[in-house]
């Protein structure tokens, strides 16, 4: 008795469920029919509801995915623009200073050209925080030809300083011009007076050896003179920051160009 009441049971539910799926059924017949005041049926109303949120989501996401790739190639195309005028740029800038400084040593002959200076580009992997103006490694050495006494240049082609030993196969060490140890050739670019520039591990150096006969003003370019076999002729240093008068001789400052830039990339110039 009871199977029997439990097979009515699952008839019954059968028959429920099979009418609820024929009423819809007839709902979405007659939704279809159903002609609203935009001449659309309400099936088709509810359909386009449902899907326009997808569409406008798909359509911006679309959007954005091609925008960025466009942007993307963009800022690809520019970058590498970019690194072309860099490296003409630092062309361009030691074949300045080679220039300038065979035009003022008088050995420029007619029809003569003087042999391409050689250079690689360097970078700091580091600083002695204690002596930050002392000296600073970089990441080439002995396996790019690098060797002592070769010049370095900020990428504006202005003196920083000489590479010293010991140098490995990847790196080497740059003694600063504002180093305590050693000195630099120099003179005052306007009156050409002649004097040694020396560092004291700061970001000035002083100026020794200057007679109080010739004037210098204050923002006087100072550039090498070569007379101490070191660095060549002609290359910028800085720029006169003090003076002060003594009795036959005038105490000058120089601050270097070099210690108001970023000195992460340098150029260093084969020594020849």
């Amino acid at each position: 008795m009871r199977h029997n009441t439990g097979k009515n049971e699952l008839s019954n539910e059968r028959k429920s469920a099979v009418l609820v799926l024929i009423l819809f059924v007839n709902l979405i017949l007659i939704s279809s029919q159903i002609i609203l005041n935009n001449r659309q049926s309400l099936l088709q109303t509810v359909i386009a509801n449902m899907v326009m949120p997808l569409q406008l989501t798909f359509q911006k996401s679309s959007d954005f995915v091609l925008g960025e790739l466009q942007r993307y190639l963009f800022l690809r195309n520019i970058f590498k623009k970019y690194q072309v005028l860099k490296k003409q740029y630092l062309d361009l800038r030691i074949e300045n200073y080679a220039l300038a400084r065979n035009l003022r040593d008088l050995r420029l002959a007619a029809g003569v050209k003087p042999p391409p200076i050689r250079f690689h580009l360097v970078s700091v992997i580091s600083v002695d925080v204690n002596f930050p103006f002392a000296q600073v490694t970089i990441d080439k050495g002995t396996r790019a030809g690098l060797a002592e006494n070769d010049v370095v240049l900020n990428t504006d082609a202005e003196l920083v300083g000489r590479v010293i030993k010991p140098l490995t196969a990847f790196s080497a060490r740059v003694r600063l011009i504002t180093s305590s140890i050693g000195g630099t050739g120099a003179y005052i670019e306007s009156n050409t007076m002649e004097g040694l520039l020396k560092g004291a591990n700061r970001a000035e150096c002083s100026f020794q050896y200057l007679l109080a006969n010739r004037p210098v003003r204050l923002g006087d370019r100072v550039i090498t003179s070569g007379t101490d076999l070191l660095y060549p002729s002609y290359l910028p240093i800085g720029r006169v920051i003090k003076i002060e008068s003594d009795y036959l001789t005038q105490r000058i400052l120089v601050r270097p160009f070099f210690v108001d830039k970023p000195l992460k990339k340098m150029l260093v110039l084969k020594n020849e």
